[in-house]
């Protein structure tokens, strides 16, 4: 990765996140990370190449903004946001490049659970939601699509898996942790 000059100044967390080889890893993994299922159709020389231009971007982004960055918050999740906000950008742009006919299934309006959001956010989201549920084990991923999905309680959850309804609760909660620590919860915030 082309190292991109910040000025170091000691009393910038910014530029201290930045300029540190263990956070940009870091940065650069959960770039790779929410590339999901698009990483399958790439080459590994493609994919390392989408994972420099979302991770670039951000940075670009994240020095751009540090000032609005709140010191008393960890500035790896905030960094975070700003690479969600750039992979969904780039998805979204590559929804509008035809590359193959459209696959059979359910209709685009259906998706869109607003209908002031646009069907592109809509399916976006979609998208995005399914690649962090990849992420979970494949308990959890089951008890969170019955959740929200099936809209079925806990109890139900409990009963069609062989679980009790604490144990749905409790699993259900930390699944939904984990989804909040791998997104990073925070976003860029107000532009």
């Amino acid at each position: 990765m082309r190292d991109v000059s910040i000025p170091l100044a000691a009393d910038d967390p910014v530029a201290v996140a930045l300029k540190d080889p263990t956070i940009r890893t870091r940065l650069q993994n959960f770039a790779r990370a929410l590339l999901g299922k698009r990483a399958a159709e790439l080459s590994p020389t493609q994919r390392q190449a989408e994972v420099e231009v979302i991770l670039q971007e951000a940075v670009m982004r994240a020095w751009k903004h540090r000032d609005r960055f709140d010191v008393s918050k960890d500035v790896v999740k905030w960094i975070n946001g700003f690479i969600i906000n750039v992979a969904r950008e780039l998805a979204k742009k590559r929804c509008h490049d035809p590359t193959s006919p459209p696959q059979e299934g359910p209709g685009l309006e259906s998706l869109a659970v607003d209908p002031s959001r646009s069907v592109e956010d809509a399916v976006l989201d979609t998208q995005f939601a399914s690649d962090l549920l990849e992420r979970l084990p494949p308990t959890d991923r089951d008890i969170v699509r019955m959740k929200y999905w099936e809209d079925l309680t806990c109890a139900e959850i409990g009963q069609r898996i062989g679980m009790q309804e604490n144990a749905v609760r409790v699993r259900l909660h930390r699944a939904i942790q984990k989804l909040k620590q791998v997104c990073g919860a925070t976003g860029e915030g107000k532009s």
